[in-house]
């Protein structure tokens, strides 16, 4: 890490993958992010429109919709450090973490096959594919 005095102050932190009903950890995303570049919002569901009376009471319907956004580095260097204890970041560097990342969003082509079989023998309940839990720590 340089000394200068304006060098970003950067952070490790980890995305945890865990199972949707066992919240089992089934993946980790070991990653470095500068606290500066991190934003926390939240978005209020309630119900009515968004041009309602407000004399009205505010009523939730749900919890608010949280979101997350940061500035992320993933880099292979401390791995590469001691290539012996490493040797898959030395052979795929940080493919691997990327392909986590990308996965995240897509739904399991097991699943997509398994419920094009039931919805051919009409037993298929219409239900969005429930995907895992990504967890920032």
């Amino acid at each position: 890490m340089s000394h200068f005095p304006r060098t970003p102050r950067l952070l490790k932190a980890t995305s945890a993958i865990l199972d949707a009903v066992s919240f089992f950890p089934k993946g980790l995303i070991i990653l470095q992010y500068n606290p500066e570049t991190l934003r926390r919002t939240l978005q209020v569901r309630g119900a009515g429109s968004e041009g309602s009376d407000r004399l009205e009471a505010l009523r939730l319907v749900a919890p608010p919709l949280e979101t997350i956004q940061l500035d992320a580095e993933i880099d292979a260097t401390d791995q590469l450090e001691f290539p012996a204890k490493n040797p898959d970041t030395v052979l795929f560097g940080i493919y691997p973490q990327l392909a986590v990342l990308e996965t995240l969003i897509y739904p399991k082509s097991s699943q997509i096959k398994k419920n094009n079989q039931l919805a051919h023998t009409g037993v298929l309940e219409i239900l969005p594919i429930e995907s895992n839990l990504t967890v920032f720590i």
